[in-house]
C-alpha cells in the first residue's frame, strides 16, 4: 500500500510533531511505502498561513503523482480540525482512503463545546474516514454515543538501552506546555514545601505557554527550587532527562503524552493523572503514582514517598522501564500500524 502521512512538519514542537518523526525515523516495512507531507510548519503567521496553503494545495496533486492508496492524517482540534477537515474532503474527492488519526487531547470536549454548526461539521467530517484512531477510551466512549466507531492505538517511544539511574540526580522534571491544563500552578503550589523539605531538589519546568505569568509566580513567592528550562529539542531533553529523578505531569486533560512514555523508557518514575490515556501506562504503586488531577496534597504526599524511599524510586523506575518496552515500544507499535494498514488495503 502507498502511503501519504498529512501532518505538522516533524521538527516542530507538539506530540503530534514527535509521532510523526517516530515514523520517519523507525517505520520500515516492505509491504508499505509511506511518503510525508507537511500540513503546518511553525514560525511567525504569514510562515504559518503559507505552509498550510501550500499543503493544503499540493495534496491531491501528492496523491495523484504518487499514485496514493490511503492517506493518513493527523488531527486535532481548532486551526488543525481546519485544515484536516479541508485534507479529508480532499482525499475522498481523489476517490482514495482516510485514515484519520485523533491526537487532541480533549477532542471530545471539543466537539461537545462547539457550536452546533462545528458539531455536525465536526461528526460529517469524522463519517467520511475509512478508519478513525483514537489515543484513549473517554474519546472512543464519546464517539460511540454518535454511532462513530474508532481503534485505540496508544503512542509509542523509542526505548534506550536500560541505563541505572544515578544516586546523585536530584531534579524533579516536567516536560508539558506550561499552563492550567498541564497542572503547572499545583507544582508551584507544591514547590513552597518541597523547598523546606528538600533544600537540595530542584524543579525544572520544560515547554513554553504560560511563561510570563508563571515565572511572576516563582518571583513572587521566592520559590528558588524552581527553574524554567525552555522548550527542550531532543538532543536536550535526553541531556534533561540523565538529570531528572522523577517526572510530574499532573494534567487535567490528556490524550496518552509522549513526556510520560518517554521518561519511563528511560526507567524515570512518574506521577501522573487519573486522566486521558495515562492510566493505561502508569500503574500506581508498581512503575509511578496517579493522583486526582488538582488534588495538591496527593502530589504533595505522592512526591515525598518517592524522594524519601530511594528504593521503591529505583523499583519503580525499572518496572516503568520494563513497561515501555514490552507495550509501548516502536517495534510493537509499528506492529499495530502495519496490521492497521493490511487490513484498508
Amino acid at each position: 500500500m502507498r502511503v501519504l502521512m498529512f501532518g505538522p512538519d516533524p521538527t516542530t514542537k507538539g506530540g503530534i510533531a514527535t509521532v510523526i518523526a517516530n515514523f520517519k525515523n523507525h517505520f520500515k516495512t516492505v509491504a508499505n511505502d509511506i511518503f510525508y507531507l507537511e500540513s503546518w510548519k511553525e514560525g511567525h503567521l504569514s510562515k504559518r498561513i503559507l505552509s498550510s496553503a501550500k499543503g493544503i494545495v499540493t495534496l491531491p496533486f501528492q496523491i495523484l503523482t504518487k499514485k496514493i492508496d490511503l492517506v493518513h492524517i493527523h488531527i486535532a482540534q481548532d486551526g488543525s480540525y481546519f485544515r484536516k477537515a479541508i485534507a479529508v474532503r480532499l482525499t475522498k474527492l481523489c476517490r482514495k482512503k482516510v485514515l484519520l488519526h485523533v491526537h487532541g487531547s480533549h477532542f471530545d470536549m471539543y466537539h461537545q463545546e462547539s457550536k452546533p454548526w462545528l458539531q455536525r461539521h465536526l461528526i460529517r467530517t469524522l463519517q467520511k474516514a475509512d478508519k478513525i484512531i483514537v489515543l484513549n477510551e473517554d474519546v472512543q466512549a464519546y464517539f460511540r454515543e454518535y454511532q462513530i466507531a474508532t481503534e485505540i492505538i496508544f503512542n509509542a517511544v523509542p526505548v534506550p538501552k536500560q541505563q541505572k539511574m544515578a544516586s546523585e540526580r536530584s531534579q524533579i522534571s516536567c516536560f508539558g506546555q506550561l499552563g492550567k491544563r498541564k497542572g503547572t500552578y499545583d507544582i508551584l503550589k507544591v514547590a513552597e514545601v518541597l523547598k523546606r523539605k528538600y533544600p537540595s531538589i530542584t524543579i525544572v519546568l520544560y515547554g513554553d505557554g504560560d511563561t510570563v505569568e508563571v515565572s511572576r509566580i516563582i518571583q513572587d513567592n521566592k520559590l528558588t527550587n524552581v527553574k524554567l528550562g525552555g522548550w527542550v529539542s531532543a538532543e536536550e531533553k535526553e541531556l534533561a532527562m540523565q538529570e531528572t529523578l522523577i517526572h510530574i505531569l499532573p494534567s487535567y486533560q490528556e490524550g496518552l503524552p509522549m513526556a510520560i512514555l518517554e521518561t519511563m523508557a528511560h526507567g524515570i518514575p512518574n506521577i501522573g493523572t487519573y486522566v486521558g490515556g495515562i492510566p493505561s501506562v502508569i500503574e500506581p504503586g508498581v512503575n509511578g503514582m496517579l493522583i486526582q488531577p488538582g488534588n495538591t496534597t496527593e502530589l504533595e504526599q505522592a512526591l515525598t514517598l518517592l524522594l524519601e524511599q530511594e528504593l521503591l524510586r529505583e523499583q519503580m523506575g525499572i518496572a516503568a522501564y520494563e513497561k515501555i518496552s514490552h507495550e509501548f515500544s516502536m517495534p510493537v507499535y509499528l506492529r499495530r500500524w502495519e496490521k492497521i494498514y493490511s487490513r484498508l488495503e
